[in-house]
């Protein structure tokens, strides 16, 4: 928590016969924002970044009001909310009058405008497992609160074949914007099926495309290579990953397939992919069973997975390793090149790499990123983070990089 918010707190709690509690009755939350400014789309659509921190207080150093959201990156072009914003202490997010409870929302800006908004209602690692009674509930509920919102009724909406897993959605369209319900398909699997994720999607008449679950070729060879950055310095980088935020969850697998599949305009979200990937809340996903998992959805995605570093062949009998620095680097050249990024499984914490891993987060053992870029006449790479604003662009000496290695992966467009 900030500092001076935490003054505050604490200054309550010092003067006697006050307390933070009193301040506000015990049921209602010191952090709480309400989302229902995200579903006036003839007002929304218009906000820019700053008319967006006049409408809700951003998470900023020397904090003076309660935080109730905070940017993803350090250009706002997207923003989040979290019920687990802070570790110790619960943001309460509400919607459609206080009636549901999201987990999350993240709201895009695209031109400088608010374009797209994702809200997390259900999600099984932010929320828990919930019985079919409950999430029906919420589903029915969220669903007749939209059809009196937006004067419209649904229709069913038959997702693309790019789609991770079996969904079910409904879609509302008005000439003001365009809203999404879906969640995973339980039904279909019978008494074994279980709800995974509920979630909301918002657009602006003309953002509803690819991201709203509609068929898609997918991004071109021509388009990636536009994202290739070359500085007078000698970086070569791809910009333009959208960034994604795991939170606390050990889900920087699902966070990372959700940043590259996003980057190729492919619908995907880190719940589902979650699932898919059968990645556990607390541990992730380890480095050989994701590459199994990985080798399975690119048939779902119409991309082509190829692992360039195997861990389970990544040693030879003798404990050397079967990749070359030359061949690392090189894969890592190629194809950042040709503006494909890779996924990097590694071993966190073991050298120095700038900036510096965080103090309040994940500091050692498995971990996934994704390779973006190579600095050659420094020695370095150059990679993201999926733990928001900060995290957009690091390094490491190329040299280390090589040595916690653990698997390095692309997933690219067909014919690439």
């Amino acid at each position: 928590m900030h500092f001076l918010f935490l003054i505050r707190c604490l200054i309550l709690l010092a003067i006697p016969g006050i307390s933070a509690a009193q301040e506000r009755p015990r049921s209602e939350p010191l952090l709480k924002a309400d989302l229902d400014a995200l579903l006036d789309f003839s007002a929304f659509w218009k906000s820019s970044p700053a008319n967006f921190e006049t409408l809700y207080v951003p998470r900023v150093e020397n904090q003076e009001k309660e935080p109730q959201f905070e940017w993803l990156t350090a250009g706002k072009d997207r923003a989040r909310f979290s019920r687990h914003m802070f570790s110790n202490m619960e943001t309460h997010l509400t919607l459609f009058s206080g009636e549901v409870k999201p987990e999350e929302a993240v709201v895009e800006f695209v031109k400088g405008r608010a374009a797209r908004s994702t809200i997390s209602i259900y999600n099984r690692g932010d929320s828990g497992q919930i019985s079919q009674q409950e999430f029906e509930r919420i589903f029915r509920k969220i669903g007749q609160s939209l059809g009196t919102l937006l004067k419209v009724a649904p229709r069913r909406q038959v997702i693309s074949g790019n789609a991770a897993v079996k969904m079910v959605s409904w879609i509302w369209t008005t000439p003001t914007g365009v809203a999404l319900l879906e969640h995973n398909d339980f039904q279909s699997l019978g008494q074994s099926g279980k709800p995974e994720f509920l979630r909301l999607k918002l657009a602006a008449p003309d953002q509803a495309d690819w991201s709203m679950g509609k068929l898609s070729m997918g991004v071109q060879r021509m388009a990636l290579l536009k994202n290739v950055i070359k500085t007078p310095g000698g970086d070569v980088f791809i910009s333009g990953i959208p960034m994604v935020d795991q939170g606390a969850k050990g889900y920087c697998v699902a966070a990372s397939c959700q940043r590259l599949f996003e980057y190729m305009r492919i619908p995907c979200d880190q719940h589902e992919m979650a699932q898919l990937l059968n990645v556990d809340v607390e541990r992730g996903a380890n480095a050989i069973m994701m590459q199994k998992s990985l080798a399975k959805v690119d048939q779902k995605f119409g991309v082509t997975f190829k692992p360039f570093i195997n861990p389970e062949l990544y040693y030879d009998n003798r404990g050397r390793r079967r990749t070359s620095f030359k061949e690392f680097t090189g894969a890592i050249k190629e194809h950042a090149d040709k503006g494909v990024p890779l996924l990097w499984a590694l071993d966190l914490g073991r050298f120095p790499e700038e900036p510096p891993l965080p103090n309040g987060g994940q500091i050692s053992g498995g971990h996934m990123r994704i390779i973006i870029g190579y600095n050659t006449s420094k020695n370095l790479i150059i990679f993201t983070d999926s733990w928001g604003a900060g995290h957009e662009q690091k390094r490491m000496s190329a040299t280390d990089a090589y040595e916690v290695t653990l698997g390095l992966y692309s997933m690219s467009p067909r014919g690439m």
